[in-house]
């Protein structure tokens, strides 16, 4: 089984859809001023598929902003028990789905950030017939989208690990769980934690890069151009190189 990384185009490579978004998702932990390590950061985790409306406090995560660690930690403690088991909350975490304004046409499959996915619905639907495992879709809130278009983000599943030549980590704050880290342009994954129980995921240390076997990348294909691309990634010990978009 062979495994892409999933990237946007570079801005001059041409595009064949001229869609566009403004959007957010509707609540975020703020980010923390730390203490101990004295590093203000926040991440860019994102959870479309946790609903926060039954918090009282809900209104407190709506705006992002700085907090010191005393606050976030009490907020943090709120949205705890609304996560996936065994994951905890860090700064700067996003829930709920987009919401904002679309201009422009979409094509079956597109990112905005390398770990924000949007499919059609007929591209979900395809999908779904296609067997592609790890779909959990959320449906996109926007104004402006074509008569008839609906986007869905996909919340990417935690699996798999980067290989640990890919990436340089230093120490964590004891206190916010900061940590200095640095990955390789092309990062290879881990032959021996790869996942097969799903298509498409996001590795447990480079949440921000999304992954695809060829099962999706073949999927996704039969529908027609998208704007993004698909780079091999090489499998570590297993050497695989090329690239397809």
């Amino acid at each position: 089984m062979r495994f892409y990384q999933l990237q946007r185009p570079a801005p001059s490579t041409p595009r064949h859809w001229s869609g566009s978004l403004s959007a957010e998702h509707v609540w975020s932990l703020p980010g923390v001023e730390c203490p101990t390590c004295h590093e203000t950061w926040s991440g860019q985790f994102a959870l479309p598929s946790v609903d926060l409306t039954s918090l009282s406090e809900r209104d407190l995560l709506v705006e992002p902003r700085v907090e010191p660690y005393p606050e976030y930690e009490r907020l943090a403690s709120l949205v705890q028990p609304l996560l996936p088991s065994g994951l905890p909350p860090e700064p700067g975490m996003q829930f709920g789905p987009l919401r904002g304004t679309a201009l422009g046409s979409f094509g079956p499959l597109s990112a905005r950030y390398g770990w924000e996915v949007l499919v059609t619905q007929e591209a979900l639907r395809h999908l779904r017939a296609m067997g592609i495992r790890g779909l959990v879709p959320m449906r996109a809130e926007l104004q402006g989208l074509e008569a008839g278009v609906v986007l869905y983000e996909l919340e990417l599943p935690l699996r798999g690990l980067l290989h640990s030549e890919a990436v340089l980590t230093g120490p964590p704050c004891p206190t916010c769980g900061w940590h200095e880290v640095r990955i390789s342009p092309t990062p290879s994954l881990d032959g021996d934690a790869l996942p097969h129980d799903v298509d498409l995921f996001r590795p447990k240390n480079g949440s921000t890069y999304t992954f695809v076997n060829e099962r999706f990348v073949e999927a996704i294909a039969a529908l027609g151009p998208s704007d993004v691309t698909f780079r091999e990634a090489q499998v570590t010990p297993e050497s695989r190189s090329g690239s397809v978009h």
